[in-house]
Formats: C-alpha cells, sequence, structure tokens
C-alpha cells in the first residue's frame, strides 16, 4: 500500500476479518467521524473514544475491546491517546491510514 500509515495490507485484513475487532473498529470510525457535520464545524479536532464508550456502544467486555484495539493499533489503522493518570488508551481512526488506503483504491481503478 502507498504511504506510510498501513505499512502491511495483510495486517488490516486479518484485523478486520475479525468480527469483534471489525465492530470495535466501526463503531470507532462512527464515533469519531466528522462527515456527518457542517463543513464548518469539521476544522476542529477529532475525539477520541474510551474504552468505557465503547464498552457501552457494543455490549463487549473491556478485553475484547482492548484485544481488538490492540489489533487494529497493529494494523496501522487506530492513534492512540494514553491517560497515564488513569491508566487506559482512547482511540480514533487513523485519518492518515485512511488517506492512504483511499488514494490506493485511486491508483488501482486506475484514477
Amino acid at each position: 500500500m502507498i504511504g506510510v500509515a498501513i505499512n502491511d495490507a495483510r495486517a488490516v485484513i486479518e484485523a478486520l476479518a475479525d468480527p469483534e475487532t471489525l465492530y470495535v473498529f466501526g463503531v470507532v470510525a462512527a464515533r469519531t467521524s466528522k462527515l456527518g457535520l457542517p463543513v464548518s464545524e469539521r476544522a476542529g479536532s477529532t475525539p477520541y473514544v474510551t474504552p468505557f464508550g465503547l464498552m457501552r456502544e457494543t455490549a463487549l467486555s473491556r478485553e475484547v475491546v482492548e484485544a481488538a484495539a490492540q489489533r487494529l493499533k497493529r494494523a496501522g489503522l487506530l492513534e492512540t491517546l494514553v491517560d497515564d493518570e488513569r491508566g487506559y488508551e482512547s482511540w480514533r481512526i487513523s485519518e492518515a491510514a485512511l488517506a492512504a488506503a483511499a488514494n490506493d483504491s485511486d491508483v488501482a481503478r486506475g484514477a
């Protein structure tokens, strides 16, 4: 794949092939997406989703959520914000990874 955001296409496919990981990815994408916002509101920073928010949204355990997040991070699909004081990470979709994937799609289609 083009770019440094996604280093291993196989890792991306393997991560998203796991149903729970795909579910977590979808929820993170939906919760952090700015696509539905007016253009004037898209300029701010993209929020992060906590493991507790994901647990509430998905009804998955913290262990399952964190394992899915680790797979997504290894695949280059998540950005992480570490809260050392509280002892957990929060996540958002890596915009660089999505841009790299979109560029690869354009290249694959001959655009």
